[in-house]
């Protein structure tokens, strides 16, 4: 019970896996693996063919690193102004389209000349030359003007070639211009280390493939790359492909140094700019403070100033100076005046000494103290003579002389002290006037002056800039270093060989491998039980192998001292059979396919045999009615028949025939062909046909119209204990199998079972068989040492080939 509840989960999960069928696949290619060899050797060939006639691509490295500007001045001076404004870091990826700019690449072309390749024509294969070519194009300024051009050129004494294009032939001069509507061009010898002047001396024919520089942009720039680092550094890695190392080297060293050479003249370009700046701003600014000190002049000389400042000092000094020769005077002129009056209007006795008197004048100092002698002899006199002595009166008389000559002396004093006092007067309100001026002036010149100490210091920054740019002018270098130099790799890029061998060794193994698995997606047809049990839970009792000359008609291939493999397979159908037929009392066995030709009559009088085998009595019933064959591949005479008996044109004794193949095997041939096969079926005669034969034997053995195209099946599967539909290998659809399952599902045929018929070991076994399950009975159908075997009866060269199979797949 186990077993069988194991069997029917097994069909169920095949029934869910049965898009594809692994192990029959890797058995299909087992079998055909003559053609994976086939093709793998000529896949490798190819391959070898391939690297040995293509020419090879190396790689050419470089990396330069990118350091961040140095300022210039114009950049350093904007930083300061605006710290947001820096633009000193590099973008890389501005640095990467330079690089690879049609500019660029312009230049490094036409260094190099690029556009114009070399070939030293060989007899199998042409080999690309560079640094050994032993001439050379020149073009005259106006270059190239064509597309593209291919011209071969072969010395044929030395100074003479001969030029040929396309079917014309010129014999032309070394150096002298050769004139063509595409261009002016002349050829040169190269004299230069490297050069194979063998060329030359072997008359070698050296195609020159020309084209235009906008054609040689386009190629050239498509086997350039750069690219970028991780950010976290200013890398720059710089890639070429080319099927010569050196021109690959050179094209990458040349382009650097247009890159450098770039960088420089974009340097000096701003140092020039920003030293025209530099010098304009500078004029400038210039101007401005010369108009500011121009202006400050005239307000000094408007106001008769220097330096406000020291000179307001100056003249607060000066003013208090005046002041105080104003008081001295002032002093003076009270002095003065107060001995005036009393020289002119004295009080009391006329004749007093003059005393307290301080006048800075020696003239009336002399006069004051002769005038104090004389008045002193004159009190004496008065003292001593009397008021009338002449003396006295003398004495008298002079002193009113000297007092004259002091006032006279006093007056002129005085006037002096005037006139000075008036101009002191004067300076000291000019210098009132002058300082009250003072602030209006500092005022005005501070105005003017406002704006003097920014020009001054932009002035001098800028002088100072334009003295670094000067500098930096001259020693001056770029922003990019070269960190790796440009190398090329040693082995080529493409072809690689292993990788070459490796998509040869694939493409010869999936070439073969390809179509066997699309012959075996596109295959419809059934190969073995696995296709078998992925459209049906319908079991399979067992396995019928292949028979020469096909498993229909009247191969007999089991009797009874055959001991074949198929014989062994027929009996293995009728243990199964009994088996499944044990709970019931029913031997009524019909046997049906989806169309003709898969073997019903084949297994019908085979199965009869088997049956008769075991000492049972067995007749066949030829029940197709409308294509019937066992009759006549047994010989049996057509008259009477199935049709004649449910027709009721004659008896069961005229039905009933012996097969001539075994005593107990009888034969119950169709008759003549009836008009209406289907409603003699469906008539009360059939039944009771049944039921005489059931009386007189054994087995029943029915063989019908296939089920597929014809209802007469359908009928005759009520009479039947077992129905059998047979599956012929590589013949029957895989949908009619699913025909099969729908009809029991829907409880049309009841009791149904299969046979697998017509099966080849290397497509049953090689294509992944793995046995069959029977209806609560197994067993491997595999063949083993001294076992049974229809195989083994085969020829030795059969065994050998197929012995591995047979071992690998009975395991």
């Amino acid at each position: 019970m186990d077993q069988s509840q194991e069997q029917i989960q097994n069909r169920l999960v095949n029934q869910i896996n049965s898009t594809f069928d692994f192990k029959r696949l890797f058995g299909a290619i087992i079998t055909n693996w003559y053609w994976f060899v086939l093709c793998i050797s000529i896949t490798m060939t190819a391959g070898f063919l391939y690297l040995r006639y293509t020419t090879p691509q190396f790689a050419v490295y470089s990396s330069i690193l990118l350091e961040e500007d140095n300022q210039n001045p114009a950049q350093s001076l904007l930083s300061k102004i605006d710290p947001d404004n820096d633009k000193s870091r590099v973008n890389l990826f501005n640095e990467k389209v330079i690089l690879q700019s049609q500019d660029m690449i312009l230049k490094v072309i036409d260094s190099l000349d690029l556009n114009i390749r070399y070939w030293a024509m060989g007899r199998v294969k042409e080999t690309e030359l560079y640094y050994e070519c032993p001439i050379r194009i020149v073009f005259d300024d106006e270059g190239f003007t064509d597309g593209r051009r291919t011209i071969t050129i072969k010395q044929i004494v030395e100074g003479q070639f001969e030029l040929i294009e396309g079917e014309k032939s010129e014999r032309v001069l070394y150096g002298t211009w050769i004139k063509r509507r595409w261009g002016r061009f002349k050829i040169l010898y190269v004299d230069r280390p490297g050069v194979n002047k063998g060329f030359l001396e072997a008359s070698t024919d050296i195609k020159v493939q020309i084209e235009h520089i906008e054609n040689a942009i386009g190629r050239v720039g498509g086997r350039f790359d750069v690219e970028l680092q991780d950010g976290r550094t200013s890398l720059l890695d710089l890639y070429y492909t080319d099927n010569i190392r050196a021109r690959g080297v050179d094209y990458i060293n040349t382009l650097i140094y247009f890159y450098q050479e770039n960088e420089m003249k974009s340097v000096r370009e701003t140092a020039k700019l920003t030293k025209e700046f530099i010098q304009g701003r500078k004029a400038r600014i210039y101007d401005e403070l010369k108009e500011i000190d121009s202006l400050t002049v005239n307000i000094h000389e408007n106001n008769k100033v220097v330096d406000v400042q020291s000179e307001t000092s100056e003249l607060f000094g000066k003013k208090s100076e005046a002041e105080r020769l104003i008081d001295e005077l002032q002093y003076r002129k009270e002095t003065l005046q107060r001995l005036t009056n009393t020289l002119e209007n004295p009080i009391g006795n006329k004749y007093e000494i003059i005393a307290g008197v301080d006048i800075p004048d020696g003239n009336i100092q002399a006069l004051i103290q002769q005038y104090n002698v004389a008045v002193g002899g004159r009190d004496v006199l008065a003292r001593n003579w009397g008021p009338s002595h002449p003396q006295l009166l003398d004495q008298e008389s002079e002193l009113a002389s000297i007092r004259k000559r002091i006032l006279d002396a006093g007056d002129l004093i005085l006037r002096n002290i005037n006139r000075e006092l008036s101009t002191l007067r004067e300076k000291r309100n000019e210098y009132t006037t002058r300082i009250s001026k003072t602030p209006e002036i500092s005022k005005e010149i501070k105005d003017v002056n406002r704006n003097y100490p920014v020009l001054q210091n932009i002035y001098l920054l800028l002088y100072q800039k334009l003295v670094e740019n000067e500098i930096s002018m001259y020693s001056a270098k770029g922003k990019s270093k070269v960190v790796v130099e440009p190398y090329a790799s040693g082995t080529p890029i493409s072809p690689v060989p292993k990788k070459i061998y490796i998509m040869m060794f694939l493409l010869g193994a999936l070439v073969p491998g390809g179509i066997i698995v699309l012959r075996e997606v596109l295959n419809n047809k059934v190969i073995n039980d696995n296709d078998i049990e992925s459209k049906t839970s319908i079991p399979i009792i067992g396995s019928i192998g292949r028979v020469e000359g096909g498993n229909e008609g009247a191969n007999i291939v089991v009797g009874p001292h055959v001991r074949t493999g198929v014989a062994e397979q027929f009996r293995l159908i009728r243990a199964n059979m009994e088996f499944m037929s044990a709970t019931r009392n029913n031997r009524i066995y019909m046997i049906t396919s989806s169309t003709s030709g898969e073997g019903k009559s084949f297994i019908s009088i085979n199965l009869g045999i088997t049956m008769t085998l075991a000492k049972k009595r067995v007749i066949v019933l030829e029940f197709d009615l409308r294509k019937p064959k066992i009759s006549q591949y047994l010989g049996v005479s057509n008259d009477g028949g199935i049709s004649g008996y449910l027709a009721g044109l004659c008896g069961l004794e005229n039905v009933i025939k012996a097969s001539g193949i075994h005593e107990n095997l009888y034969v119950a041939n169709c008759g003549p062909i009836p008009p209406n096969p289907g409603e003699l079926l469906v008539s009360e005669k059939t039944g009771q046909l049944f039921e005489e034969l059931k009386e007189m034997f054994d087995v029943i053995i029915v063989d019908t119209a296939p089920i597929g195209m014809v209802s007469d099946a359908l009928i005759l599967s009520q009479y039947a204990g077992i129905n059998l539909f047979i599956i012929r290998q590589q013949y029957t659809v895989k949908d009619q199998v699913r025909m099969f399952d729908v009809l029991h599902k829907d409880g049309k045929i009841q009791n149904p079972a299969i046979i697998f018929n017509g099966v080849e070991f290397l497509k049953k076994y090689g294509y992944g068989y793995g046995g069959s399950s029977g209806y609560g009975y197994g067993y491997v159908y595999g063949y083993q040492s001294g076992g049974y075997g229809y195989y083994e009866e085969n020829t030795k060269k059969k065994k050998k080939k197929r012995g591995f199979l047979k071992r690998f797949f009975t395991k």
